[in-house]
């Protein structure tokens, strides 16, 4: 019997072995790259006397090293238990041949399949970046929720008056806490611009809800659709609120810088604005 799996792998080998191939190997942060996984130990051997092995040939692509693509190639065979950079193609035929003759198992397959481990290395990069989808989707509704619960606290209000109001809410919060200075300055400028009264129930959760780290996109948001005169009175009502309790924090700082490039005002003249608004009267 062993003399006649000899025979059947030498006749597969004599009569429809193909030519020798080599393995794409994919280098650099992205590209693509071919894998052979093992599926079988076979009696094949090529013309060196090596033995063979049946193997799946899948192609990879990576993005940043992480594999976000695979496909499969077909069956391959190759030497070292399909540990090689070279391999021989397997065309239907020969697959069909290389079962009939008992070189191969008779319950393969026409198509191989991706094994687990092929699945995970070839789709991980895709799924990690799935699901960093996902949670900047889940954080972007949550802004947007959030900036519907500030509104509606705000009221009909002019959209100049919101954006400043939502400016206000989001410079108080920049240092991490709402002091009762800024609570009744936000009070007395949001009943300057609405004529509504603003009680301390009512600022706090405008407060509660405004985001602890504005994107650039919320900053330029703060002046969107506003004149530049419109601009300005966010600007200042925020600086009324950052200079409320007579300390200028870091964090506050900062702010207000961002939101100065938000609003397309320069610096000399937001610290203009400052100045004036904090000079003792003569």
């Amino acid at each position: 019997m062993r003399f006649l799996t000899y025979c059947a792998a030498a006749l597969f080998m004599t009569m429809f072995f193909g030519h020798e191939a080599h393995a794409k190997r994919g280098g650099g942060v992205s590209g693509t790259s071919e894998q052979m996984s093992l599926i079988a130990e076979t009696e094949i051997q090529d013309d060196t006397g090596q033995t063979l092995a049946l193997c799946h040939l899948t192609e990879k692509t990576h993005i940043l090293f992480a594999g976000v693509w695979r496909s499969s190639k077909g069956y391959v065979l190759a030497p070292n238990g399909c540990d090689s950079d070279s391999f021989y193609r397997l065309s239907a035929d020969k697959l069909e041949l290389g079962k009939a003759l008992g070189d191969f198992p008779s319950d393969l397959p026409d198509q191989p399949v991706m094994s687990l481990n092929d699945m995970i290395s070839g789709f991980w990069g895709l799924g990690a970046i799935a699901i960093l989808l996902a949670i900047a989707g889940v954080k972007t509704a949550g802004r947007s929720a959030r900036k519907r619960q500030r509104q509606s606290e705000m009221g009909a209000a002019a959209p100049a008056a919101i954006q400043a109001m939502d400016a206000m809410c989001h410079a108080a919060k920049a240092d991490g806490q709402l002091d009762t200075s800024e609570i009744a300055m936000m009070a007395d400028i949001a009943k300057q611009m609405t004529g509504e009264n603003f009680d301390d129930a009512r600022i706090r959760r405008m407060y509660d809800m405004a985001e602890v780290k504005p994107t650039d996109a919320q900053f330029a948001a703060f002046g969107r659709g506003l004149s530049n005169e419109q601009k300005r009175l966010v600007m200042q009502a925020t600086l009324m609120i950052v200079g409320a309790d007579g300390n200028l924090a870091q964090s506050e700082s900062v702010f207000v810088q961002k939101l100065a490039k938000g609003l397309n005002i320069s610096v000399d003249e937001v610290k203009a604005m400052f100045q004036s608004m904090t000079a003792s009267p003569a």
